[in-house]
């Protein structure tokens, strides 16, 4: 007989030990995240490096990546474009924070060289641990951007509107969100839902991939190709479909028509 799937119950005694022997795999996992952190921040300094001689490098990744795009206005680009480098500074000791800087060179929005997004560890979380959620356990510090008039100062002209909600509940309606500048969605706010996901995708998704990124090799890019390709697949079956009705529909038609007597 084939065993079927069955959900399975471990005795109690042994299941206080796998408990206890989780702790220690936890552990020693945000040890590595540490000496992880340690290691590779040389690394990702020869990168900056060798990258910054990669015309463009910096905002097509940012573009190219999913979770960083939604947030990215048309008008942005123009500022964007002058970006030579992205940096994501973490104390290994102490996870909890970041400081995610812009590097600009001279442009005619802002008069500052580097912008620096700063998130602190919120006074309230735990000590880093595999449930750390960055979003959630930081504190976004609004940066100061010295823009060089009103006509140029994005955050103004396009301003984020609302907030997302801490936890999507199916029943309510959707919340009244609007992202506007990626300027005012990311340094300008002081939202963990809103700067807080952005500081998020920067840090976990964005930096440490920012070559794959800028390739489109990355996961989020080959399901998006995938549904896309699936819609059109969906698409010409339905398409199909409807040729089949339709010819089946002039069959029809043909059989109810009177044949014609062929000539003697």
């Amino acid at each position: 007989m084939t065993r079927q799937p069955e959900v399975g119950e471990i005795p109690e005694d042994i299941e206080t030990q796998l408990v206890g022997l989780q702790k220690e795999f936890d552990d020693i996992q945000v040890q590595l995240l540490k000496e992880s952190t340690r290691l590779q921040a040389p690394l990702f300094d020869k990168r900056a490096e060798l990258l910054s001689k990669v015309d463009g490098f910096w905002p097509q990744a940012l573009t190219n990546c999913i979770a960083t795009n939604v947030y990215i206005d048309d008008d942005d680009h123009q500022l964007l474009d002058s970006l030579t480098k992205i940096d994501v500074k973490r104390n290994p000791d102490d996870l909890r924070g970041a400081l995610i800087e812009f590097h600009f060179k001279p442009n005619d929005f802002i008069s500052d060289s580097v912008l620096v997004k700063e998130f602190k560890a919120d006074p309230d979380s735990e000590p880093f641990s595999v449930d750390f959620d960055f979003a959630a356990d930081t504190v976004p510090v609004k940066t100061q951007i010295n823009w060089k008039s009103d006509d140029k100062n994005l955050s103004k002209l396009k301003p984020t509107v609302g907030d997302l909600k801490e936890v999507e509940d199916e029943e309510d309606e959707e919340p009244d969100f609007e992202p506007g500048s990626f300027f005012s969605s990311f340094f300008d706010s002081e939202s963990r839902q809103v700067a807080g996901s952005i500081g998020r995708a920067i840090v976990e998704e964005f930096f440490p991939f920012a070559v794959e990124h800028f390739r489109g090799e990355m996961d989020d890019e080959e399901e998006f190709d995938e549904d896309d390709e699936d819609e059109d697949e969906d698409d010409d079956e339905e398409d199909e479909e409807d040729e089949d009705d339709d010819q089946r529909e002039i069959d029809l038609e043909e059989e109810e028509r009177p044949r014609k007597k062929g000539r003697k």
